[in-house]
């Protein structure tokens, strides 16, 4: 029996990463929880069947068994059947994949929103979680993106905290604003803007391990360990030179400790070699460790080495946090700054220690260079952050008060256990999706498919635009005949090219079809030639003319008169 229709996704090729970074020495968090989200809604969502789509369908596959078949994660609960397929299936047959929510774990919900407008027969609603918000192109990209989007009351925003959600709203609201003052456009974003926040596998990531982790790691099993897993990235994650300053004074502090601050991550070569030297330079070398790059797979065993997790960020580019959270799982305290996402999981004086922030009253300098030939919008990020200050008073204050204090740490070690399984396992957080998910298609139910819609302005119909490009405009009464060469190829003598059915762009069977048909019964006018291969196909005009036109550019086929 036929599992009953869930919900569908695209898979994007690569979640959000950052412009200019060497791939493969970075770990983003965004990369982490899109991966991870798919197997956990196999495994704790709804029975039913659910659709994952790709240009490139076994790419898609791999990745998903890849982060499927990590360490902790089970099989899918009874009932649930996944489908995993390319793209363009589901445009050529959007009522032949009968999903009934859409959600896009990168955020893109404008794009989810056209597919709907041009393919859809009913309402359905349509859910995206972004991961960043401050890039300026975004307020291009994303925010004006959705303001001319046809969204409606079952279409929501997921934030994955409440500073992101009152982010994504006034970036919202200062678009539309512009366009109102500027352009006397009244627009509005009318979906929704809730809050659920990212999962973390809290059977995976655990307390633990402490003794094999530091032998892995080479760390002394009597050394105090401080933490810090992420990226090393000054210009749009967080600067850790005053973290290891404040590390130099805490090593002066507690002469009684074997204090070692461990820098896990990755990211440019350059910010690891500056936090080398700055170590150097302050006489701690020998006290701090830079571990580089770290892969998603190996987290665990840094945050099971560590006394204590330390994040002193202060990027507006940061949204949530997870890791955080994944420090959370494994029973660690921590000290990080009152910024952004963190204010949403860390309970202060309960699971760790908020450092106060602070900064300037303007950012005219960072504005004034925003999208100007900067390298991806680093610059002003950059910017901001040098004038955002994790007060490092109150850093030292933090450290040292759970260094010194074993009873402390453990007491919110084991709260900070507690408060990754109530709010961040993916049991509770895909829990929250499927309950959105209801309350969206009951909204849903009762929105009417007609009424007034917005036009896709996104739209290029580049026949028109670029009419002036060719010599000259086929139309449907040229007539067409095969070439020696294409029936060479239909016979079998010579293979058709099918290097584009790899990508998803054209059918190999389709092009067969065709030439086949214009061997048999050519010449035909193009029209006459479109219509026999439809009847014996079923697929619609425009894709055969398609499938035509790349037979004449491969030479099978040529024009009588050309």
């Amino acid at each position: 029996m036929t599992s009953p229709a869930r919900v569908a996704t695209y898979l994007h090729d690569d979640p959000l990463p950052a412009p200019g970074a060497p791939a493969g020495r970075s770990v983003y968090g965004a990369r982490v929880a899109v991966d991870a989200f798919w197997p956990a809604l196999l495994r704790h969502g709804a029975p039913g069947r659910y659709y994952v789509f790709h240009d490139r369908a076994t790419a898609a596959r791999s990745r998903l068994r890849a982060a499927h078949d990590r360490p902790g994660n089970e099989r899918d609960r009874p009932g649930t059947e996944l489908t995993v397929a390319e793209f363009p299936a589901l445009v050529r047959d959007f009522a032949g994949h009968p999903f009934r929510i859409w959600h896009d774990a990168d955020g893109d919900l404008a794009t989810a929103v056209k597919l709907r407008a041009r393919y859809a027969a009913r309402r359905y609603p349509i859910t995206a979680t972004p991961h960043v918000l401050s890039y300026p192109e975004l307020a291009h990209e994303w925010a004006l993106r959705l303001l001319l989007a046809d969204t409606v009351p079952c279409d929501a925003v997921i934030c994955t905290s409440e500073s992101a959600r009152r982010s994504a709203h006034n970036l919202l609201e200062a678009v539309a604003a512009n366009l109102r003052t500027h352009h006397g456009a009244d627009l509005g974003f009318r979906g929704r803007l809730d809050v659920i926040p990212l999962g973390v596998d809290t059977e995976a990531l655990r307390p633990g391990g402490r003794e094999a982790a530091r032998a892995a790691l080479g760390v002394p099993p009597d050394a105090f360990v401080l933490l810090w897993l992420g990226r090393f990235a000054f210009d749009d994650k967080a600067d850790l030179l005053p973290l290891v300053t404040t590390f130099r004074q805490l090593v002066a502090d507690h002469p009684e400790r074997e204090l070692l601050l461990l820098l896990a991550g990755g990211g440019p070569p350059r910010w690891g070699r500056t936090l080398r030297d700055w170590a150097a330079r302050l006489g701690v070398a020998d006290r701090v460790r830079i571990v580089e790059p770290v892969r998603p797979a190996d987290r665990r065993t840094f945050y099971a080495a560590a006394d204590l997790f330390v994040s002193p960020v202060d990027n507006v580019q940061e949204t949530f946090g997870i890791t955080v959270v994944e420090a959370m799982a494994c029973g660690l305290p921590h000290v990080v700054s009152d910024w952004d996402g963190y204010r949403d999981t860390v309970v202060h004086g309960r699971t760790g220690l908020l450092v106060p922030t602070y900064w300037s009253p303007t950012g005219d300098e960072a504005y004034a260079r925003q999208g100007l030939y900067d390298s991806g919008d680093l610059p002003e990020h950059f910017l901001l952050a040098q004038s955002t200050v994790v007060d490092p008073q109150a850093l030292r204050a933090a450290l040292h008060t759970l260094i010194s204090d074993d009873d402390l740490r453990a007491r919110m070690g084991d709260a900070s256990r507690r408060r990754a399984l109530t709010h961040y396992s993916w049991p509770r957080v895909i829990g929250a999706h499927e309950r959105l998910w209801a309350e969206l298609e009951a909204v849903a139910d009762r929105l009417p498919w007609a009424g007034p819609r917005r036009t896709d302005h996104t739209m290029i119909d580049h026949k028109a635009v670029f009419a002036h490009c060719p010599t000259r405009t086929l139309d449907g009464t040229t007539e067409v005949t095969v070439t020696s060469y294409g029936a060479a190829a239909a016979s079998g003598a010579f293979p058709v090219p099918a290097y584009v059915t790899a990508i998803g762009v054209l059918r190999l069977e389709l092009l067969r079809t065709a030439l086949s048909v214009a061997v048999r019964q050519g010449p035909l006018a193009l029209d006459e030639l479109t219509d026999v291969v439809g009847e014996r196909t079923g697929e619609p005009a425009a894709r055969i003319t398609d499938h035509l036109f790349w037979l004449l550019k491969q030479a099978m086929l040529r024009p009588r008169d050309g």
